[in-house]
């Protein structure tokens, strides 16, 4: 068994600030500067070209079930897609890194 533990994620971005108080304010995170926290997140912004790569590179975060994914989904104006373990939708963030916001499948 492993003691290794994910502690953050470390995400380029032209503006961290303006990213980081983006993600706060959708995501209802606290921002401390280039820095999100929320229970078991820490994403840091840092100076960087986004990674706008092909989306299997991407942050997930899941939701509680698909009513919330349905609320999220209207809100960035995306149409969750179901799949064999989870319904999910793809977004890009402000500066175009991919997110994926995701409940498995009951």
């Amino acid at each position: 068994m492993s003691d290794l533990q994910l502690e953050h994620l470390n995400i380029p971005a032209r503006d961290p600030l303006g990213l980081a108080q983006w993600y706060a304010q959708t995501f209802g995170l606290k921002a401390e500067k280039h820095l999100v926290r929320g229970p078991g997140v820490l994403i840091a912004f840092v100076e960087g070209e986004p990674i706008n790569r092909a989306e299997d590179l991407h942050v997930g975060f899941r939701v509680p079930s698909i009513k919330a994914l349905n609320e999220w989904a209207k809100k960035f104006g995306a149409e969750p897609k179901a799949g064999a373990e989870f319904t999910a939708f793809r977004t890009p963030d402000p500066e175009g890194n991919c997110l994926e916001l995701y409940t498995p499948n009951a």
